[in-house]
């Protein structure tokens, strides 16, 4: 049975919850909004393959290779605009999918909570796009992974390092028709702080928020800007330095516990 003793102990990753056959763990929000695992003694097993997959409690088992890197960019200027960074994940997102893959990545729903999902239409394709500063929900996309690889199909997952090394673990092998992205992460802030902060900017705005672009690059990519569209026409756009939630985020004063370690 998984036990978080400190929170550093703990990514979030939801691999363990995943994982249960028991289906007895749940993803509880503390003071901070950040989720951790509880687990249902009554119908725990002691099986141990929640503690076996989590990537903290067994980060002394990564095995470090040697790496190939390149510098790569999008020849589209204008999937480049729409990307945070060189617009190399639309490249590889739409292969997979023209190949009858399924690629799996994180959106901001209509809702504006960062979740977790696949998506096997290119048109889709920008949904993944673009950084969410904010933790994802992985909900049940492990499992959709799983049986997706199972079937043959060729898979493609985008998440933090802590994600991709959880999804790793839950699978328990290497599968061929795989492929990983990590994101090189600063670290994540809590959905709960987003969802508050959110609604700062609905009551400042006097309207619901319908969009969020945590870097808006029309102003150029050398100074960062964050975006909120309203339902009332009303746009919140300002240098990320004088702005509330991204100030906090781009000077480590709100990311989870596990990240400072």
């Amino acid at each position: 049975m998984i036990t978080i003793e400190r929170k550093e102990e703990c990514s979030g990753c939801e691999a363990c919850k995943n994982v249960c056959p028991k289906h007895c763990i749940i993803m509880l929000g503390d003071n901070e909004g950040f989720k951790y695992p509880k687990v249902d003694s009554k119908k725990c097993i002691d099986c141990g393959m929640c503690e076996r997959v989590c990537p903290i409690k067994n980060r002394d088992k990564l095995k470090v290779s040697d790496k190939k890197i390149y510098a790569v960019k999008n020849k589209n200027k204008s999937i480049r605009s729409s990307s945070s960074s060189g617009g190399v994940f639309y490249e590889i997102a739409s292969w997979v999918i023209l190949n009858g893959g399924i690629v799996f990545g994180c959106i901001m729903n209509e809702g504006l909570k960062a979740v977790h999902v696949g998506i096997e239409k290119c048109e889709d394709i920008g949904k993944l796009q673009s950084s969410k500063y904010v933790q994802s929900d992985i909900s049940d996309s492990f499992v959709d992974v799983k049986k997706n690889l199972l079937t043959g199909r060729l898979v493609l997952f985008s998440g933090t390092p802590c994600q991709v090394t959880g999804l790793k673990n839950f699978l328990g092998k290497e599968y061929e028709n795989l492929i990983l992205i990590d994101v090189l992460c600063h670290g994540v802030p809590s959905p709960q702080l987003l969802s508050d902060y959110i609604h700062l900017m609905e009551q400042k705005y006097n309207g619901r928020a319908v969009s969020i672009n945590f870097r808006n690059k029309k102003k150029g990519w050398k100074r960062l800007y964050i975006e909120i569209c309203f339902d009332n026409g009303k746009r919140h756009f300002v240098f990320s330095g004088y702005d509330k939630y991204m100030s906090m985020f781009l000077n480590n004063m709100s990311l989870r516990p596990s990240c400072y370690e």
